[in-house]
């Protein structure tokens, strides 16, 4: 890539046939997006992924408790769309043993992030409108329907399988201050995935989660006295707006991908600063990409996230008195400057194990 006048130049010139189709291959993506996302959300991915054998469509309908007509034309779409391969001589359907994993639950799932499309497209005539300069300025989240359990699948798939093992570990300092025992806070908590794991996992530390959604802390509450959990409490509360009496409490600060979604971002740095101990740690996970779109060409997370972005968090923050609309793709400059001008220091940057996130690590200073 070449920057030109400030302008993004791809290596090679497209002729106007090549532009046409790539279009055209990214219209059938999203086409097929729409048919995973009904197969994660009628379990026929997870189906097709434990088949043992080849199976007809009657049989793959009968295991999924659906019609055949239906199970036989999405059949179709993902023997073109090569998903699953099909034996035309018995009319039979299988995935190959090297494709499975991805198909279902477990660290290497890609295909539940499908279901995001339709849940964004809920709010596709309430964005259109906040275009026009007589329009609203954002979208209320109510608008989006399953959302935050899409959100809850995501992040405890993401959390069970790197929280413990990965990310704790890779904080210095951080595992012998949990295992001692400190008070710790997650700000925008939603359902309370991490603090339920580290609650379990660290038995000596207070965990606090505090979420401005009460469907989401009531199901956080739920999941703590099902567990048995006396170290964990959950909150209905306004991130930018923390207790007062929060003052140098908590020897750890954490948000997980939810800064961006913030609709005064900088507010909630302050109160976490303020709420942080004097030498405590905070850390922030968010989207690895930077800034500046021009950056983040050939990032193979870029595109989702600006259209996450547009469709979702920078609407549902502007839908608020004076919000931010900061999106998803704030990236790692605006990051690094917000942290250290509300007083942060020591600021470190570590990609997730996946490489998608970015794990952002700062401290307050020592008086």
């Amino acid at each position: 890539m070449d920057i030109l006048k400030g302008k993004t130049i791809d290596q090679g010139l497209e002729s106007p046939q090549e532009f046409a189709h790539r279009i055209m291959k990214m219209i059938n993506s999203a086409t097929m997006t729409v048919a995973l996302s009904l197969g994660v959300e009628t379990g026929l991915l997870k189906i097709m992924g434990g088949l043992q054998e080849p199976s007809t469509s009657s049989q793959i309908a009968q295991m999924a408790g659906l019609k055949e007509r239906y199970v036989r034309e999405w059949l179709g779409a993902m023997v073109v769309g090569r998903i699953v391969d099909v034996d035309p001589t018995e009319n039979t359907y299988y995935v190959p043993p090297e494709r499975r994993p991805f198909l279902v639950d477990g660290p290497m799932n890609v295909v539940a992030f499908s279901r995001l499309i339709p849940m964004l497209c809920e709010a596709y005539d309430d964005v259109a409108d906040c275009f026009r300069r007589d329009g609203p300025a954002g979208v209320s989240y109510s608008k989006y329907g399953k959302f935050h359990q899409f959100m809850d699948h995501m992040s405890n798939m993401l959390h069970n399988t790197t929280l413990i093992p990965d990310v704790v570990p890779s904080i210095p300092g951080l595992m012998p201050k949990l295992e001692s025992g400190c008070e710790c806070l997650d700000v925008g908590c939603g359902r309370g995935r991490a603090i339920l794991l580290l609650a379990q996992r660290f038995p000596r530390s207070i965990f606090y989660g505090i979420d401005i959604s009460d469907e989401a802390i009531a199901f956080a509450r739920n999941e703590a006295q099902r567990l048995s959990l006396s170290n964990c409490h959950f909150i209905i509360k306004d991130a930018a707006s923390l207790p007062g009496q929060w003052v140098e409490q908590f020897g750890f600060i954490t948000c997980f991908d939810a800064m961006h979604d913030m609709a005064h971002p900088r507010i909630v740095l302050n109160g976490a600063h303020r709420a942080l101990a004097p030498g405590g740690i905070y850390c922030m996970l968010e989207l690895n990409v930077h800034s500046h779109p021009s950056k983040n060409v050939g990032n193979p997370r870029a595109i989702d996230g600006y259209v996450i972005s547009l469709m979702h968090c920078m609407p549902v923050s502007l839908s608020f008195e004076d919000g931010a609309g900061l999106g998803t793709m704030w990236g790692r400059e605006m990051a690094v400057k917000m942290l250290e001008e509300v007083g942060f220091t020591d600021v470190t940057m570590t990609p997730s194990k996946d490489k998608f996130n970015l794990i952002y690590v700062a401290k307050k200073k020592t008086e």
